[in-house]
């Protein structure tokens, strides 16, 4: 390794070991959220943190540098909340169409946050809730990029936890490593993913599989950036944008798009 190589290495291992004395000490700064969305009603609970978890949100969340204790649970907590609560006001008027007895797919649900909160706030059933999600090791966030066959940033062990500490029982959860998604067992009258499929995942790729498990009645919804442009064979279905702002990061608007077979 030569001088000029070697001092950028020192840097990089200066700073992880900076790093690591500030989450030892309980120091490391907490990126900024919303302060409106993150400070609503608390329906999403946090289990406390443990190393499993942790790396299961840092894979899921980069952006974030968690450590043990109740300081960064809280903020974790707020973070899911506002996300939800983000999405919740923007989509209500959607999903409060959806029958009290549909199938419900969520397709990357991470760690369960909004099968939880929307569970909670619209009424869904443990059994009407299917969730479809794969082990990750490794983030391939791609920003609408192709499609991966192996592209899974999950952890099916904390999402389960989460779920039940949460005391919503009972959801389906598909190992995506070992079941494709047209093998689901359709059909859903709500299919959505929030920031995998239409967000970094083009929604391109996956639209003939997503139709054939969509009720004739109906809805998907994906979040897509703000510059999102329709692509052809959107066009050709009734579908429309909705502005929304997330919790993080918090000056941010994004879109999502709302899809049905027919009007």
């Amino acid at each position: 390794m030569t001088e000029t190589q070697a001092a950028p290495a020192l840097v990089i291992s200066a700073q992880r070991v900076a790093r690591r004395m500030r989450r030892m000490l309980g120091a490391t700064p907490l990126p900024e959220l919303d302060p409106r969305l993150a400070q609503l009603e608390r329906i999403f609970h946090a289990p406390p943190l443990t190393p499993e978890l942790i790396a299961a949100i840092k894979l899921i969340s980069p952006q974030y540098d968690l450590a043990l204790g109740e300081k960064y649970r809280l903020f974790w907590e707020a973070d899911q909340n506002g996300a939800c609560w983000g999405e919740y006001e923007a989509l209500e008027p959607s999903l409060s169409r959806i029958p009290t007895d549909a199938r419900i797919l969520e397709i990357g649900p991470g760690l369960g946050r909004s099968l939880v909160f929307f569970s909670k706030k619209l009424g869904w059933r443990g059994d009407q809730l299917h969730a479809y999600e794969g082990d990750g090791h490794t983030t391939r966030y791609t920003s609408l990029g192709p499609r991966f066959s192996d592209s899974f940033c999950g952890n099916l062990a904390e999402l389960r936890h989460v779920l039940d500490f949460n005391g919503v029982h009972d959801v389906t959860i598909f190992d995506a490593a070992k079941t494709g998604l047209p093998s689901l067992p359709g059909r859903y009258g709500l299919i959505y993913s929030f920031y995998s499929i239409g967000f970094h995942w083009s929604l391109d790729h996956f639209l003939d599989d997503l139709l054939l498990l969509l009720d004739d009645g109906g809805i998907g919804i994906f979040t897509t950036s703000a510059d999102f442009q329709p692509f052809d064979r959107l066009r050709k279905l009734p579908y429309r944008l909705i502005d929304w702002k997330p919790v993080w990061p918090k000056d941010t608007t994004l879109k999502f798009i709302v899809l049905s077979k027919a009007p």
